[in-house]
């Protein structure tokens, strides 16, 4: 019934196939049924070159078997075969071909019709593949710089490799990086193949070592043969090796390293728009990877300058206290004979002053050693600290008890609204000098914080005292504020697990 179809019908029909969302194959296949309608020919075949035009990397066929087709090459010529060009941008892309027993000119202009039909349903076939190649590596690229600068993710070179790798369709993907004296690069993630991570060559006289000295781009076609060089056990890895593309990793003046991608002999060889494509990948994922070390190294600058501080503050606080007590131990002595008692009590209170030396040094060495910036201590810490320019001092500030490892997020969350108000309030109110600041953990959790300001004024407002009431109850706890001779002392005491009333 097919054979009865009129050929301009045939001719739209195959025009139609390009548009109905058909694979390529099937399309030029479609195409190849035109062409043979259209001249009554006794077959047909359409077949698309590779990038050297050396042999067809598709081929479909009308009216002949697999093993007659199997003949059918670039070169392919029989007295009655009508050949036609398949051309895009003046480059021959491909043939199609028709046997007949007579080609009259209007069966001629058919068959260049149907090849026209083909060229154009290979540009948007290409056009269609180079768009969505275009938006997995956007997307990839995305995905790797959000979680570099989300930092979740210690092996930066592992992910971009994996990700290239995944969206190429590659065996093998590597990054190689420069030595310290600059004269090798050695291939630190290597991925597809075991035993090669490591591996060095020399940056001289190398593909991947021209592509990192000048920082252009290139294809290989014969990667294997390329990269005789690696030997022993892989030389038989090297026989498989086929197409390659070789990236910079820019990183400013000088590139970072280079990236690379490889795949089998018998797999497509890598085109210039991958090419282009992998190159702007390596230059995104590049930048990501710089401005993640970057900040990575600015948040070690931070810290350093807060161990900095803190180490001023543990000299100065170390310093004040011993001198200030070996003073009042002193002054003891000197009242021993005549007082013995108030000898007594000042000892007992050099001793208290010890004992508070040592849990604030013990609250700054484990700040020195613990920078985690999610645990209570140092959110504490951060708390405290970011209060001092209001106050016009430092706190003093002593923790007890596993803080840091025992008190639910959802209690931590609470705490924090509270220390904040209460040094607000000390801030605004209290005309303090002085002020501690107690976190201790003993089967339930306190803060207390006191200072030696004029004290809560009677009349005052007590908007900030209610909230902090509220937040302990919440919890199942209990929120007091008492005005003291010595100024005021604020204590918020809560359970670690809330009672079954609460």
């Amino acid at each position: 019934m097919e054979a009865d179809l009129p050929r301009g019908r045939r001719f739209l029909q195959a025009m139609t196939a390009m548009r109905a969302g058909r694979t390529l194959p099937e399309v030029l296949r479609e195409i190849a049924k035109g062409a043979l309608d259209l001249t009554g020919g006794r077959f047909s075949a359409l077949g698309i070159l590779d990038r050297d035009g050396e042999q067809f990397t598709t081929l479909v066929h009308v009216g002949l078997d697999d093993h007659a087709a199997a003949a059918i090459g670039p070169d392919w010529s029989r007295d009655d075969v009508l050949a036609a060009p398949i051309q895009l941008k003046d480059k021959t892309v491909g043939y199609l071909y028709v046997a007949g027993d007579e080609f009259t000119p209007m069966r001629r202009q058919a068959v260049d019709a149907m090849a026209l039909a083909a060229a154009l349903a290979i540009r948007d076939y290409r056009q269609l593949e180079e768009s969505r190649r275009r938006e997995a590596w956007l997307r990839a690229s995305n995905e790797i710089t959000a979680t570099l600068l989300g930092g979740q993710s210690d092996d930066e070179l592992g992910l971009i490799a994996q990700h290239a790798r995944e969206v190429a369709g590659a065996p093998m993907a590597a990054i190689a990086l420069p030595d310290e004296e600059g004269e090798l690069l050695v291939f630190e993630v290597v991925q597809g193949v075991e035993n090669l991570a490591g591996t060095s060559i020399e940056i001289e006289g190398t593909a991947s070592g021209h592509v990192f000295q000048t920082g252009q781009p290139i294809l290989i076609d014969h990667y294997g043969d390329a990269a005789a060089t690696w030997q022993g056990d892989n030389s038989g890895l090297l026989n498989r090796l086929g197409s390659a593309a070789i990236v910079p990793l820019p990183a400013g003046d000088e590139p970072l390293g280079v990236l690379l991608l490889v795949r089998l002999r018998h797999e497509p060889l890598f085109e210039q728009a991958d090419l282009d494509l992998l190159r702007n990948f390596a230059a995104h994922v590049a930048m990501a990877v710089q401005y993640s070390r970057a900040r990575a190294d600015q948040q070690r600058l931070v810290v350093f300058e807060d161990r900095e501080r803190i180490a001023r503050g543990l000299h100065d606080l170390v310093i004040q206290r011993v001198f200030a007590t070996g003073m009042a131990l002193e002054a003891a002595a000197t009242v021993i004979p005549t007082d013995p008692a108030d000898a007594a009590d000042r000892v007992r209170r050099a001793v208290e002053d010890l004992d508070m030396t040592i849990q604030e040094i013990r609250t700054t060495v484990f700040a020195l050693q613990h920078q985690s910036f999610e645990s209570l201590r140092s959110l504490v810490l951060a708390t405290v600290d970011d209060a001092n320019a209001a106050l016009g001092f430092a706190p003093s500030l002593r923790f007890r008890g596993p803080v840091d490892t025992s008190v639910p997020r959802e209690i931590s969350e609470q705490l924090l609204p509270v220390l904040r108000e209460a040094l607000s309030n000390v801030a605004r109110h209290a005309q303090a000098t002085t002020a501690s600041v107690e976190v201790a953990l003993s089967g339930d959790l306190m803060l207390r914080i006191t200072d030696n300001g004029v004290g809560i004024p009677a009349g005052g407002r007590r908007s900030g005292l209610a909230n902090m009431s509220t937040r302990a109850s919440q919890l199942g706890g209990t929120f007091t504020a008492e005005s003291t001779k010595a100024g005021t002392e604020l204590c918020w005491r809560v359970p670690l697990r809330q009672t079954p009333g609460a």
